[in-house]
């Protein structure tokens, strides 16, 4: 549950097993609007917004975006894939 960002690079997040709520506080420094939904059926976290994550859900964290995960149900495993 740290609250935490990545520099210079967008996570895309897909959950494999258990939940987990997703909580953002902070703001995306690259201008992009948050809840965006894109052609992969991702979901853009933004400033102050929580969202309950489970298996199959797929969620798109911008650069220097703060983030946390709470409340997790074991075994919350995901995948992380680092882009540009």
């Amino acid at each position: 549950g740290e609250v935490h960002s990545h520099k210079e690079w967008t996570a895309v997040v897909m959950v494999v097993s258990g939940a987990a709520t997703v909580r953002t506080p902070g703001t995306p420094d690259k201008g992009m609007k948050a809840g965006t939904t894109n052609e992969f059926g991702g979901v853009l976290v933004g400033k102050g917004e929580s969202h309950r994550v489970g298996k199959g859900d797929v969620l798109i964290i911008p650069p220097d975006a703060p983030h946390s995960y709470h409340d997790i149900e074991e075994p919350f495993r995901y995948m992380v894939i680092e882009t540009p």
